[in-house]
């Protein structure tokens, strides 16, 4: 029973790849030298993130909120930046874009770069669809766990780990404006932290991987309305850094793992 459950979650995995994938380029009168097939792992979600400060204690005393996103748009982000830098650093190499929102693979995508009992069926289905459209090369955007660090002027500031795309805040942190040299409390860090990994189709092995985090950091200020750290940036500006943010750290790692 469970070898035949296992085969047919694989096949109706394979069509569903099939129905989802969609060529960015126009078919090549002649054999290109390389086909890049291109997917992104980090868009189902966001998280809200928010700094306790606990004396004495070591454990992570970050709260956290996830959102589930429907939209495909935040992949799309991610799989428009890869194209355009596989565009600029390989020309004349064809891209192939998966979109997949199947939420098996956003769960497991942990273990998809490392052969497993796991990941097998994954994995296999995957090199199958890219054989069928003629890739060599896989290129994979996933989520990155690290540690929450942000970048001021003297020092780094965070703490705990966070991973894929969200917003860190800490609303207690005594901050200044550059700009205006206006002490706040608190300030908003939206944040891409994720890994593109260079994958041949043939073996399904990792050529080269490439972990990045991306993050700008906003503070409220009083001179503009603004007391609270969370409403540092309005709901669109929100919606602009996460994108600024994605593009920027897989754009950062396509060209990393595409260096010769």
């Amino acid at each position: 029973m469970t070898m035949t459950i296992t085969r047919r979650w694989y096949f109706s995995f394979v069509v569903a790849l099939a129905i989802h994938a969609s060529a960015s380029a126009q078919a090549p009168a002649s054999p290109q030298p390389m086909t890049f097939a291109v997917l992104s792992l980090v868009g189902d979600q966001f998280t809200v993130v928010t700094r306790k400060h606990e004396v004495g204690s070591r454990l992570d005393q970050n709260t956290r909120r996830s959102y589930p996103i429907e939209s495909p748009v935040l992949d799309e982000y991610a799989l428009d930046a890869a194209e355009k830098t596989i565009a600029r650093l390989k020309p004349g190499a064809s891209v192939l874009r998966f979109s997949i929102r199947d939420p098996r693979l956003f769960e497991l995508q942990d273990k998809l770069l490392t052969d497993s009992s796991d990941s097998r069926a994954l994995r296999e289905a995957l090199a199958k669809l890219a054989r069928e459209h003629q890739a060599n090369r896989l290129v994979i955007v996933t989520k990155w766990r690290d540690e929450a660090q942000f970048k001021t002027v003297t020092n780094l500031t965070g703490a705990g780990k966070i991973s894929g795309l969200g917003f860190y805040t800490d609303p207690n942190a005594r901050m200044e404006s550059q700009e205006t040299r206006e002490e706040t409390f608190g300030y908003l860090a939206p944040y891409a932290f994720v890994s593109v990994a260079l994958v041949d189709v043939a073996s399904m092995s990792v050529i080269r991987s490439a972990p990045v985090r991306e993050s700008v950091m906003s503070l409220p200020l009083a001179s503009k309305g603004v007391v609270v750290a969370w409403d540092a940036l309005t709901v669109e500006q929100k919606l602009t850094a996460l994108e600024r943010n994605l593009r920027a750290a897989v754009e950062t790692g396509t060209t990393a793992v595409l260096a010769d």
